[in-house]
């Protein structure tokens, strides 16, 4: 009786793997299967944050020989705060490669860049090109509003 009773038990198993037999995928099926090459960069959860500039200026090394005495080297510029949400990426970078007709590029799809905080700049005087000596404030200069939202694709190719 026990040789029986190991013998349906064994036989019970061995059965089960049959009931999971595999079904061969026809021609249409197979061709409707699809895959693409290439990389996707994701930009959802990228932050620049907060853009400071301490310095940008311009002025003139050797003054101005013809303006009454101001002859010693003058610089105007500013130190600038961007707000944290002045520049923003999202969105995919996509990097892939075709063939238009005879000429194979390298086509990267651009994600969304937006420029849209708000920027504060200290304008300032000064005798010295970082703006650190000899310092007279002129104002503050503010803007916001500024809103820029390039797209497109960024194609590389021989010539």
């Amino acid at each position: 009786m026990k040789k029986v009773l190991l013998f349906a038990v064994v036989a019970m198993f061995l059965m089960v793997p049959m009931s999971f037999a595999k079904t061969a995928i026809s021609e249409s099926d197979l061709a409707a299967v699809t895959a693409q090459e290439g990389v996707t960069i994701n930009f959802d959860c990228f932050t620049v944050g907060a853009i400071k500039i301490a310095v940008q200026s311009w002025g003139d090394a050797d003054g101005c020989s013809t303006c009454g005495g101001y002859t010693a080297a003058g610089w105007v510029g500013a130190t600038i705060d961007m707000s944290t949400d002045f520049v923003g990426i999202e969105g995919n970078m996509t990097i892939d490669v075709g063939t238009s007709g005879t000429q194979t590029a390298l086509i990267i799809g651009l994600p969304t860049l937006n420029l849209a905080g708000s920027m504060t700049q200290v304008v300032k005087l000064s005798n010295s090109y970082d703006l650190s000596t000899n310092v007279g404030v002129l104002g503050t200069a503010y803007m916001s509003g500024l809103s820029v939202s390039p797209t497109g694709q960024l194609i590389i190719h021989a010539h």
